[in-house]
């Protein structure tokens, strides 16, 4: 199945097409040899969130967040990560800065 999010509301704030198919290994090879040889090719870790950075759909703290949150062992840890992905700590920063 193919799931089309188009810009800017996309998580990256890009064209973006999933490609989504059952969890047998096999066929998800043929999937990913297939969109390789249209000319896709494999996403380096992070560039998802790297580009919803770098397009403004995320601050600095919020794409860190993510790297949190993934790497989180313990439920506080990721209560603390997903926080900041949802943007606490930048809310929090913006009201003092409003103060200031």
């Amino acid at each position: 199945m193919a799931t089309y999010f188009p810009r800017p509301g996309s998580y990256t704030g890009e064209d973006v097409v999933e490609i989504s198919g059952h969890g047998s290994p096999v066929l998800l090879q043929q999937i990913v040899t297939a969109a390789m040889g249209a000319g896709a090719r494999l996403a380096e870790p992070g560039e998802f969130t790297f580009r919803a950075f770098l397009n403004g759909r995320i601050d600095l703290i919020q794409a860190e967040a993510v790297g949190d949150l993934i790497n989180a062992v313990t439920p506080l840890q990721a209560r603390v990560a997903f926080d900041q992905l949802e943007g606490t700590v930048t809310m929090l920063i913006s009201e003092i800065d409003a103060t200031v």
